[in-house]
């Protein structure tokens, strides 16, 4: 069945050691050793296997059963007449240059640069849990997951052209993320799931009604306490800056762009009920000024 994820991260309940085994098709595994502190884990009662219990991904069988659910749950909302999916604007502002994203990233912009910087401000920890919205074709969850590889990373996006690009980056360099994509409506999670959540290169493609909605969803699933940073266009630093970002401008259009141009993303960021939101820090690039912005959900 596609879609079905063949490697699970094993966390150990005694230590928290994390260790990656793969998931047998034909055997049920009862226990493992962990490979921390060297203490055999069974299966408790209640569950079905060590990858049920313990595993960022279950096993094959509850998976399959996983993927039959979403799929009745998808024909039956395909056959709900006021289901209207959202439309949304592709990576360079059409389908066909998708493919070219990365390299008109590497072309226009000093894209380690940029993104090792999001990742040093993002500073993502052992044991925490960060969404990635608009994973895109997963460069920075590439380079987020390599730095703290005992971080639980998930991206979310709309685009499914992107998630395919995104799925083969990150097999080819052994990085085991989940990936999910929505319809521009409420985000897949429970309220207060994440400890951090980042966005790259996303808001300046939404319009301002789905700028506001993104951010208070992103603001939902965050925990009390938890940090926002996104990376994106922000006011232009200079009347050079404000000219070549009209290139950008023409390729993701101009309703979208306004409000980035004119640094009013912060603003967006605090009505969406953050708190300490504040510019950190920006790169003068040869198509416009990328700004880092920071935020906190505020504690209870």
């Amino acid at each position: 069945m596609p879609g079905l994820f063949f490697d699970s991260v094993l966390t150990c309940p005694v230590c928290g050691q994390k260790q990656v085994c793969r998931i047998p098709y034909n055997v049920r595994s009862d226990s493992f050793i962990c490979k921390g502190c060297e203490c055999e884990i069974t299966v408790p009662g209640d569950q079905c296997c060590i990858f049920c219990a313990f595993g960022s991904h279950k096993c094959l069988v509850s998976q399959g059963w996983e993927k039959l659910e979403q799929k009745q749950l998808r024909e039956k909302m395909k056959n709900q007449e006021h289901k209207v999916e959202k439309e949304f604007i592709p990576a360079l502002g059409y389908n066909f240059l998708t493919g070219l994203y990365d390299t008109t990233i590497r072309l226009t912009m000093p894209e380690k640069k940029f993104r090792n910087q999001l990742i040093q401000k993002l500073d993502p920890q052992a044991d925490e849990t960060i969404l990635e919205f608009g994973f895109g074709s997963g460069a920075n969850l590439a380079i987020a997951s390599s730095r703290s590889p005992n971080t639980s990373f998930f991206g979310l996006d709309i685009d499914p052209k992107v998630r395919e690009i995104a799925f083969s980056k990150l097999k080819n360099k052994d990085i085991l993320v989940e990936l999910q994509l929505y319809n521009g409506g409420i985000f897949p999670y429970n309220d207060a799931v994440f400890d951090k959540a980042y966005s790259c290169l996303v808001f300046h493609q939404l319009d301002d009604e789905t700028k506001a909605h993104c951010l208070r969803e992103i603001h939902r699933v965050l925990k009390p306490g938890g940090k926002l940073i996104i990376g994106d266009w922000g006011k232009a630093k200079n009347r050079w800056m404000r000219t070549v970002f009209y290139t950008v401008q023409l390729l993701d259009g101009f309703k979208t762009t306004t409000a980035n141009v004119k640094g009013l993303l912060p603003d967006y960021i605090r009505e969406a009920g953050f708190s300490d939101v504040e510019e950190t820090g920006f790169i003068n690039t040869r198509i416009g000024s990328f700004c880092y912005y920071e935020g906190i959900k505020m504690e209870k």
